[in-house]
Parts: C-alpha cells; structure tokens; sequence
C-alpha cells in the first residue's frame, strides 16, 4: 500500500530542496523527543539500539520528504485536488505524497476545503421507485500561509484520547510506546507521566486521535489497486467458505474459515505463529494469545464478545519472524496506521498477515455477564455460545436450549466507545471474515490484498475451506453492504476538549 523513501530518488531531487527540507526536518517534535529520549528507550528494552536508530532514519527520512512536499504545495497559489495535487509532486511516489499530505494537515500545515453537493438519484424503497437526494463531498487541499506566529500542532499523549471516552482499548499505543509508560487492559489505560518523553508517537498511531480513511481511500482510487465502496472499503474478492474439517466445525463460530486459514499458514509453514484470542480462565473472558503450535490453534476458534486488547502482544511476539494477527476492526485501523505515519516503517514488520473480523460492536466482560443475567436470566457459565445474527442475540446453553432476544434489546450493554468507529467489515485487513451476507453454517469473506488472496486460494486448494463467490449466496454481498453503511451512518463524531 505505500512506499518508502527512494534514497536514489532523493539523491536526484535538488540539493537545496532537500537540504531545505532537512533542516524544517529537524525541527520536528517526535524526532527530537525520540533522539533526546536513547537512553531511555534503550532502558526501557522495548528496541535495541539498531532499532532505535532504523526508526529514528526511517522517520527523519519521512519528515524529510513531508517538509519537500509541504515546499511543493506551497508554490501552489490554488487549492487542489487530491488527483491534480499527485500530479504536481510526480517526483515522489503518489502514495506518499497522500500520505505526507494529510500528516501535514494534521501538523496543521495544509488546509482541506470541502464542498458539498446535491443531486437527485432514483432509489427502490420498500418495491417502490423513489427520487431521493443524496450528497457528495469534494474534497481540496492548499497550504496554510506562513506565520511567525505559527507553531506545528503537538500530539499530546494518548491519555486524551482515553480523557475523551473513545479508547477503544486495543493496545497499540501499548505495544509500540518506546519508554514502555503505557500499560492497557481491557478495562483501562494508564501512562506513567515521569517514564512519559511526550513525543506523541501514541497518538499518531492511534486509531480513535485522527482518521486515515480519506488517505486510504485516495491512494485505491488514484493507484486503481482495488475495487472501492463507501460502505466495506477496499476489496479484490468477496467469497462466501466453510471449514471442511469436522475438527474446526466443532469449535467454529459460522464457517471456520479464520481457524481454517491459520490452521493452513501453520501447517505449510507460511507463519511462525498468530496473535488471536482464546477464553481465560474465566469463561468468555477473551485472553490474547500467541499460538506457534497447532495442538493449541483450536483454543482460539469461535467469537468472544467482550474486548481484548490483542496488540499488547506485539512486542513479545517480536521473537518471531513471521506473524499473521487476528483481530477487529480497531486493530487493523492501527497496524496500518502505524504503518502510515510517523515514519512509513511499520512498528511491526513481521505482521505479515492481518486478518481481520467483522465487528458491529463489542462489550466489557463484566456488560457481557450482566447482559446474560439480565436479559436471558442465566448464568455465563451456564452458555457454550453466543451469536448475533439477524437482528438477534442468541445465546446456547449445555442443556442444548436456544435462547434469543432482539439485538436493540442488548445494545445499550455494548461499550461506548464502539459507537465512534464506522468499520464493520476490517477495511484495513489482508482478509476479513464475519457471518453477515453469507447462510447458516458459513463465513463472509473480503479479500482485501494480493497477499490475502493467495492465502485464501491456497486453503482452497488444499481442501480445508469450501468456497463460492458472495454474489452467487443469500442474502450474499447486499446484506454486507447494508448493514455496514448502517454502522457508518450511525458511527459518532469524536469532540475534542484540547
């Protein structure tokens, strides 16, 4: 999805551009916090010091170039188009040049103007043909002009992001912070203000402080890499699969495929291990957890619905080169995030494979406990599966008996926070595998990456998941489709008190 820094293609731009954009370069918040802070960080033994230099050059090399394109723009006397925008800075990767455009604007360097418009289209509504208006956006961006005034916006730690209510606790912030003062559970964060170097890393990759949607969405339409909707994001391929192992239909939550395809990368040695989730000791109480051994993949199939905040284990998983996670929405939101900004350079490199699964919302375990007694008057221990389908939450119990209440009846036990995310279907994930759009007894499946898709095709192959194209099933792609534009029509706007 993005490209780093040619140093060949730097070496050709002009010396004093470069040597200009350097200068600006160095004035950069993060990157002095991160120098001033080696012994520290060393310390702290999160990164070794060739780590810590090779993030350090990878995010001068990424201010460098931003500070470039910021000078570009500047000798624009006109706001423009994203598409028009690429084409005036051609000597950079266009990728980068989105994605140092909109770093830039959150620097608060670059202004986007937005204009709205109306027009009137013919919808079907309930078998009837209706004209309807709906709205577009455009979107142009320019430079701020210069002031003496002026001061680049500061990242505040991401204690503000959790100040806000909108933590969706997914541990990143956790996982990559280099002094190691961020510790996350499932129920909290806190950050040690004295080990704390204030240098905003935490916030940059978070994927509740600023979003990256429009910068994403930008580089699938103007590189054509992908087919593209508003509602699901990016995609190659849509399928619709099941396990064909008894073994995983036993432990599946709809079609197995998750379990399936890491039960394939394990076996034919594509992956070192996987970062999934798994019940603790206390049942339905998620726990993440690496797996590097099949004999413990199974412990992980089916769909807790209490958050996990799964990417604390990043850094411990760090002792393996290739790693594929599994996680919600958030999650992929933030590796990719951090993968974008500050640097370019994912935090992470050998989370070669995201799969991501669909997430209307999700509780706390102590909600997910009140909500059984509440509204199904059992006891959690008493269940051996939870599902939500159709509008409807169900519970199983050992007894063998079903139980069901509307899905509205149970969402005000969700978290709050969920309600400011607009993904359902992991956008940002190689692969992303949820029950909506496909029948009784499989999987949706959205191939989001070339990578994706030869894994999926070669699970196929081998015989371990049985697929058809979404469109060829009831109630198929549509259903998808529409009940992710309810979560993005429905997601809350996050008000900033900074």
């Amino acid at each position: 999805m993005l490209q780093q820094v040619d140093k060949k293609l730097i070496e050709n731009l002009s010396p004093k551009d470069i040597m200009d954009a350097t200068y600006e370069a160095s004035k950069n918040f993060q990157i002095r916090a991160f120098f001033e802070a080696k012994k520290e960080i060393l310390e702290a033994q999160k990164y070794s010091e060739q780590e810590f230099y090779e993030i350090l050059d990878a995010m001068i090399d990424a201010e460098t170039e931003r500070r470039y394109v910021l000078n570009k723009m500047r000798q624009i006397t006109e706001p423009l188009f994203m598409e028009d925008l690429v084409k005036k800075i051609s000597e950079i990767p266009l990728e980068n040049v989105i994605r140092d455009v909109f770093y830039l604007k959150e620097q608060g360097y670059v202004e986007e103007q937005v204009e709205v418009k109306t027009k009137e289209i013919m919808k079907t509504i309930k078998g009837e043909e209706k004209t309807v208006e709906v709205k577009e956006y455009f979107y142009r961006y320019i430079t701020l002009p210069e002031s003496t005034e002026f001061r680049e916006h500061y990242f505040e730690p991401v204690s503000i992001v959790d100040e806000a209510g909108v933590c969706c606790r997914c541990g990143f912030c956790s996982a990559i912070c280099p002094v190691d003062a961020i510790k996350v559970d499932a129920d909290s964060l806190e950050i040690n203000d004295e080990k704390c170097m204030k240098c905003g890393l935490c916030f940059t990759v978070c994927p509740r402080s600023f979003s990256i949607n429009r910068a994403y969405e930008n580089i699938i339409k103007l590189t054509n890499s992908l087919s593209f909707s508003e509602k699901m994001g990016g995609y190659l391929s849509t399928y619709s699969g099941s396990t064909t192992k008894d073994e995983i239909k036993e432990v599946r939550q709809d079609g197995g495929i998750v379990t399936s395809l890491l039960e394939y990368m394990l076996t034919n040695d594509i992956v070192d291990a996987i970062i999934a989730v798994k019940h603790s000791d206390k049942l339905w109480k998620p726990e993440p957890v690496i797996v590097d051994d099949i004999k413990d993949l199974y412990k992980t199939g089916g769909t807790k619905y209490a958050n996990s905040p799964s990417l604390n284990l990043l850094d411990k998983a760090k002792e393996y080169e290739r790693v594929a996670f599994v996680g919600v929405p958030c999650m992929m939101n933030a590796l990719v995030k951090g993968s974008l900004f500050p640097s370019g350079l994912p935090f992470y490199k050998n989370i070669i494979y995201k799969i991501g699964l669909f997430c209307y919302e999700s509780f706390s375990y102590d909600e997910i406990i009140k909500l059984v007694k509440e509204k199904f008057e059992e006891d959690i221990n008493n269940l051996t599966k939870m599902n939500i389908d159709s509008g409807k939450f169900i519970i199983n119990l050992k007894n063998q008996e079903e139980k069901i209440v509307p899905l509205k009846d149970v969402q005000s036990y969700a978290r709050h926070t969920c309600h400011f995310c607009d993904d359902l279907t992991s956008e940002y994930a190689d692969i992303s595998v949820g029950s909506i759009g496909a029948p009784g007894g499989y999987s949706a499946v959205v191939i989001r990456s070339k990578a994706g898709e030869e894994i999926y095709q070669g699970a196929v192959k081998a015989g371990i998941i049985e697929s058809k194209e979404l469109t060829e099933v009831k109630p198929g792609k549509f259903l998808v489709e529409k009940i992710a534009g309810i979560k993005k029509m429905n997601c809350k706007s996050i008000e900033w008190d900074i």
